[in-house]
């Protein structure tokens, strides 16, 4: 389209001039018509330039979803925008049409008209964002949960819930729209009591769906006749966590850490199980094995750390007793550190020193000899002084034995 209106324009210019070659063109009677020739033509391309720009608006306005926020200003801007084209149709290719009177019965002409109309587009569109920017700051809350459940994706877990709660805001919007903002306000903290409820409830399917699956699979199974207690920790810790969801949803790394420790804990209560259910499967005469079983594993631990052998103590006092030596060689090696640290600070303070006194004495250096080379220039020019008189004397005496 930006090249045809260069074209019809260049056309113009060169109709213009040839008309004006054919009367007289040093006449000064064309001069005022040659001006309002141009001055029209510099109004279409401005306003070719005003309906790219409103072209654009559009779609940003699509982007910023406007349509969802003000459907009746977008509806009234479009189409203030279709007549403004509609206008600009007629004298798009005909700059002459641009002044020519939209109607037997008025004034107003082409470029006015499509000017009018473009105002109107850029009127609606202004107020569809403002009113977008009053339901932003009315009913913030609201599009906090609603921008939240967007980011965590809830729409995926619970599309038809997803729903309803947009259809609620979307009510509110249409009520600020109308001018019933009051009701808006009073009508959002029940929708906002129910985004939060929505987030808890995706924030736990999301990062808890997996615990709650293994638990209920224990559950059915027969851990709580072999390891009941440990199933009990198992739904207590499931039930913190859920509280801890419902209290602050959005303390994410809290909630994945809590979550991890469900499914660890659900996996424990299942080792626990199946050990006992292994204990109580055995005769009474497998017992010894299975207690040497364990000490065996014990000591190995101790035999790998360097520990003394405590297979003399209970099963208790040896578990203490490794404790203890990990624990003091874990000091240990922390006052190790220390040291290291220590010492290669020290060392670091040493090869600064070290620099600092080789610095100081290459300037010393640097002193003295230029402190020595004036007496060195000094005796130099003596030397060569002594040298020539010494020579001066000695071709005098030619001289004089010559002369002899």
């Amino acid at each position: 389209m930006k090249k045809e209106l260069k074209l019809a324009l260049m056309l113009t210019t060169i109709t213009l001039t040839l008309a004006g070659c054919a009367s007289n063109p040093d006449s000064a009677s064309n001069l005022s018509e040659d001006a309002k020739q141009s001055e029209t033509i510099s109004q279409i391309s401005e306003f070719k330039a005003s309906l790219d720009q409103a072209e654009q608006q559009v779609s940003k306005g699509v982007e910023e979803e406007l349509d969802w926020f003000a459907a009746k200003h977008v509806e009234e801007a479009n189409k203030a925008l279709a007549e403004a084209k509609e206008y600009y149709a007629k004298f798009e290719f005909d700059p002459s049409e641009a002044n020519s009177s939209t109607g037997l019965f008025t004034s107003t002409t082409n470029i006015g008209a499509a000017k009018e109309s473009l105002n109107q587009f850029n009127s609606r569109m202004d107020k569809a964002r403002g009113l977008k920017a009053t339901s932003l700051s009315t009913l913030s809350e609201a599009f906090d949960y609603h921008a939240q459940l967007k980011k965590i994706d809830a729409e995926k877990y619970f599309p038809s819930t997803v729903k309803e709660l947009n259809t609620e805001l979307k009510k509110l919007v249409d009520q600020i729209a109308d001018e019933k903002t009051g009701d808006a306000i009073a009508a959002q903290p029940a929708l906002v009591a129910n985004l939060r409820a929505l987030e808890v409830k995706t924030v736990s399917k999301i990062y808890l769906a997996d615990a709650q699956k293994e638990l209920d699979r224990l559950i059915k199974s027969d851990i709580s006749q072999h390891a009941p207690k440990s199933l009990s920790q198992v739904s207590a810790s499931l039930n913190a966590t859920i509280a801890f969801i419902a209290a602050d949803p959005r303390a994410i790394d809290a909630i994945k850490e809590k979550a991890d420790a469900v499914l660890f804990s659900v996996k424990r209560a299942e080792r626990i199980s199946l050990t006992v259910k292994k204990l109580k499967a055995l005769s009474s005469k497998d017992y010894e094995d299975f207690v040497t079983g364990y000490e065996k594993i014990l000591f190995e631990i101790s035999y790998t750390l360097g520990t003394e052998d405590k297979r003399d103590l209970s099963f208790e006092q040896q578990g203490k007793a490794l404790v203890t030596f990990i624990n003091t060689e874990m000091k240990n090696l922390n006052e190790s550190e220390d040291i290291q640290q220590q010492l290669r600070k020290k060392l670091s303070n040493q090869v600064a020193y070290s620099k600092l006194l080789e610095d100081k004495i290459e300037k010393l250096n640097k002193d003295l000899a230029e402190l020595k080379q004036p007496l060195v220039d000094k005796e130099t020019q003596e030397k060569d002084t002594v040298a020539t008189a010494a020579e001066t004397v000695e071709s005098e005496t030619k001289m004089d034995t010559s002369n002899q």
